[in-house]
C-alpha cells in the first residue's frame, strides 16, 4: 500500500522494556517518546526494533538498531544521531534509519538510561 503502521519495541538483553505508540499510515513516523530504563548491572545489549503493525496476522519486523554495553558506555555525553536500521533476517534487505537520543544517568546500580525515540525515515 506504500505505507506502514510503525512502532518501536525497546529490548535490554532480549527482554522487552518499552513500546512506542503506533503511527498509522506513515513512512516517516514521529514518536517523540522518552523512557527511563533501569539497566541491570552487567547488561550486554540494548536493541530497538521497528515493526509494522498488522491488524491481521503477525506484525512485520522492519529492522533494528543494536548497541552493545561498550558502545553505550563509550559515549560519556550520550548518543544523539540517526542510526541505520539493520536487518533482523540476514536474507532480507532493510532501508531506513531511526533518530535516537541515549544518555546514561549515573545513579548507582543498576544504571539508568534515558532513551528518547524521536522519529524514523
Amino acid at each position: 500500500s506504500g505505507s506502514s503502521d510503525p512502532y518501536c519495541v525497546v529490548k535490554v538483553d532480549n527482554e522487552v522494556v518499552a513500546r512506542t505508540a503506533t503511527v498509522w499510515k506513515s513512512l516517516n513516523p514521529f514518536w517523540g517518546e522518552e523512557y527511563t530504563l533501569r539497566l541491570p548491572h552487567g547488561f550486554h545489549n540494548l536493541a530497538i526494533y521497528v515493526l509494522d503493525e498488522d491488524t491481521i496476522g503477525q506484525d512485520d519486523v522492519i529492522g533494528k538498531v543494536s548497541l552493545s554495553r561498550q558502545q553505550i558506555l563509550a559515549e560519556p555525553r550520550g548518543v544523539d544521531s540517526w542510526l541505520s536500521l539493520a536487518p533482523v533476517d540476514p536474507d532480507e534487505e532493510v532501508q531506513g534509519e531511526i533518530h535516537l537520543e541515549l544518555g546514561v544517568l549515573e545513579r548507582g546500580h543498576p544504571r539508568v538510561l534515558r532513551c528518547h525515540l524521536i522519529e524514523a525515515r
